[in-house]
């Protein structure tokens, strides 16, 4: 079975930091910066199931305009590139709101399934927001007479009750999956 991930980075880090961060704020953190790998991720998220290939990685997030942020997400955004990821940034408002991210999402998702790119499509994110999308995508796939899966994975917050996409199956990321993820070394931020 063919799997697309789709990978809200925004989303992902800052549950990861709400799951795992420190208070303190320290920077060189693993879960204080996004310091997972896309690659990795997207590969083990897969991997979950031995009948699944990864077919593409789809990378979302918002870069703001200057500051040690643009330079740490130019220079994470360039090697995604180079590693064969397809990715949609957007802008950052003034306010710290990324514009146009969760569509560029919800419209890859219903194209792919009109594409018949995936059988499994795996969005990295908790917002719910994306139903719709879902919705939509599963009505795209039946009147083409296939079924697809739909997944909504994200940091597991532990002694809290988590709710992924609804309409989607719920895949939690545990600590310990996520620890095998991270790019410790790579782009963090002055």
């Amino acid at each position: 079975m063919r799997v697309v991930t789709y990978i809200d980075g925004q989303n992902l880090y800052h549950l990861a930091r709400e799951a795992w961060g420190t208070d303190g704020g320290i920077l060189d953190a693993p879960y204080n910066w996004p310091s997972y790998d896309v690659a990795k991720l997207a590969t083990a998220l897969a991997g979950l199931s031995p009948d699944r290939t990864l077919a593409k990685v789809c990378f979302y997030t918002g870069v703001p305009d200057s500051g040690r942020w643009h330079q740490f997400w130019n220079s994470k955004l360039r090697r995604l590139r180079n590693q064969g990821i397809i990715v949609t940034r957007s802008a950052v408002s003034r306010h710290g709101r990324e514009k146009g991210t969760d569509i560029s999402l919800a419209i890859d998702l219903v194209t792919d399934t009109y594409e018949q790119e995936y059988d499994v499509a795996i969005i990295v994110s908790q917002d719910a927001d994306f139903a719709p999308a879902v919705r939509r995508a599963k009505q795209v796939a039946r009147k083409q007479g296939r079924f697809v899966t739909i997944q909504s994975s994200f940091p597991e917050v532990l002694g809290r009750q988590s709710a992924g996409i609804g309409g989607t199956t719920f895949i939690p990321i545990n600590k310990a999956l996520y620890d095998t993820c991270l790019e410790p070394g790579r782009y963090q931020p002055p």
